[in-house]
């Protein structure tokens, strides 16, 4: 093979990064920290955020099952940040946190280290060692399925003296180096030797790599609120094992003994198990990918909103939004051709219904928050993506702007628009909303009533703000909607 084709390989290929925790601070009064990470890489000399952890309760030693996948570019530096946070309440805003420690690194220090790399948590400006990160590093293999689980426990051992035992379940993937990480945690069931945990799917990816014969740890804890869970007991096998492999006539497993090591050791020959897993449900799903379903002849449908509200300033002068440049194309006509561009060569009709919101639209100049760009009532779509351009232009000599600025009934035209074209296995639509504003909406609670009500068809919203406004509160509006 070409040197410099493996070597490109190697440069753009992923990583996914695993964290744990040791010996943090503890900053709860009257219990233990509930720990969470946060990685940051730097770009263009700012920090911005790749991803959170979940949170784990009471733990000033955690393992965190959810891990971080990032691009490996060989020829950079990639700096990082790790900040540990003791979380408070729901919110988003890591300032309502109290704050652990943080330490800055590279992914290259991370991809050499072998093992495992190990960092002080420090709080900028100080010396003391609030705490460790362990981080492990592996290259990615993709993979196009999901496994599907449903397992439950009986016969687990009694570790609770008031009563039976608070049983989860962690999986762990081996690593080369016959560790060990974190893929996957169950929720605690109470007082329970027989738990039924509720089903689950991870992906191929995440569980084992791609590789169905990597070894998969299998550990049963006890919970305790204030204290370090009791092991109940663990096991290994693969997912080869778990599947079966009638071509290899191999049986699926569907059962596997909880062995706790220092019970067995100290029972010798009468010691059996701690309990025993069962299998119930253990399949793979093939997850198509983005090429699948267009070579299996998914077209993608966009549809276009402007907001063409008063705060956009007058079109004439050269401060406002909608201003035509005869040399530069205003934000609104990037947005649209960014757009546009990439996903017309998808649509086989290439007809895009396009609509704007918050103007005075002739001939009874009232003030409408859905019409149509081509000032057609009958038939909102143009043809082809210059075919958005030229209706965008036409409206803005034809409507005067005014305001407020309203999604309501944008989107329901779109949901009732999605729900007109029929969906089958041989007609396969999938339809994109570009909404583009400069500002934050006035019905915002109207507006999530409406994406709740069109969850359940093939459609996603983009919107792009344009302009100076700050578009925090919208930020912020939709996150609370999708922790929702």
């Amino acid at each position: 093979r070409d040197p410099s084709e493996t070597m490109a390989s190697y440069a753009f290929s992923r990583v996914e990064l695993a964290v744990r925790c040791t010996g943090l601070v503890n900053l709860d009064r009257f219990s233990k920290s509930d720990p969470m990470c946060v990685l940051f890489s730097k770009k263009q000399g700012m920090w911005t955020e790749e991803g959170r952890t979940e949170v784990i309760r009471d733990n000033l030693n955690p393992k965190f099952a959810k891990t971080f996948v990032l691009p490996y570019h060989f020829e950079e530096e990639q700096p990082l940040k790790l900040g540990v946070y003791d979380v408070d309440s729901p919110s988003r805003d890591l300032k309502k946190h109290d704050f652990i420690g943080e330490a800055e690194f590279s992914m290259a220090s991370v991809v050499v280290a072998g093992k495992e790399f190990v960092m002080n948590l420090t709080r900028p400006g100080h010396s003391s060692v609030r705490g460790k990160a362990h981080l492990t590093a592996e290259e990615v293999e993709e993979s196009k399925s999901d496994v599907e689980f449903l397992i439950r426990g009986s016969n687990l051992d009694k570790k609770d003296f008031f009563g039976k035992s608070d049983p989860y379940l962690e999986i762990s993937r081996g690593r080369e180096d016959n560790s060990f990480i974190l893929v996957f945690r169950t929720e605690v069931l109470k007082n329970t030797l027989n738990p039924r945990w509720k089903p689950f799917t991870i992906s191929g990816q995440k569980l084992c790599n791609g590789d169905y014969d990597r070894p998969l740890k299998f550990t049963v804890w006890d919970w305790d609120k204030n204290d370090t869970p009791d092991l109940i007991g663990h096991a290994t096998s693969s997912l080869r094992a778990l599947l079966g492999d009638e071509k290899a006539g191999l049986d699926a497993v569907a059962a596997l003994e909880l062995i706790e090591p220092a019970i067995r050791a100290k029972k010798g020959r009468k010691y059996k198990n701690s309990g025993v897993l069962q299998f119930l449900k253990c399949k793979t799903i093939v997850v198509p990918t983005f090429m699948d379903f267009v070579r299996g002849g998914c077209a993608m449908s966009l549809m276009v909103a402007i907001d063409f509200t008063a705060s956009n300033g007058d079109p004439r002068l050269p401060s406002s939004l909608h201003y035509c440049h005869p040399y530069q194309p205003n934000e609104y006509v990037q947005a649209i051709q960014s757009v546009g561009n990439v996903l017309a060569p998808y649509d086989a009709d290439q007809r895009f219904p396009a609509w704007g919101f918050g103007a005075k639209v002739p001939p009874a100049h009232r003030v409408s928050h859905c019409f149509p760009l081509n000032c057609n009532p009958n038939s909102p779509e143009v043809y082809g993506a210059q075919g958005i351009m030229d209706a965008y232009l036409y409206s803005l000599g034809q409507v005067q702007l005014h305001g407020p600025t309203i999604f309501s009934q944008i989107l329901s035209s779109a949901v009732h628009h999605v729900r007109s074209n029929i969906v089958t296995q041989r007609n396969q639509q999938y339809h994109i909303l570009l909404i583009i504003t400069d500002g934050v909406i006035n019905d915002m609670q109207d507006a999530i009533d409406r994406i709740v009500e069109a969850s359940d068809i093939p459609l996603s919203i983009v919107i792009v703000g344009v302009g100076g406004a700050d578009f925090k509160m919208m930020v912020r509006s939709y996150w609370d909607f999708y922790c929702f």
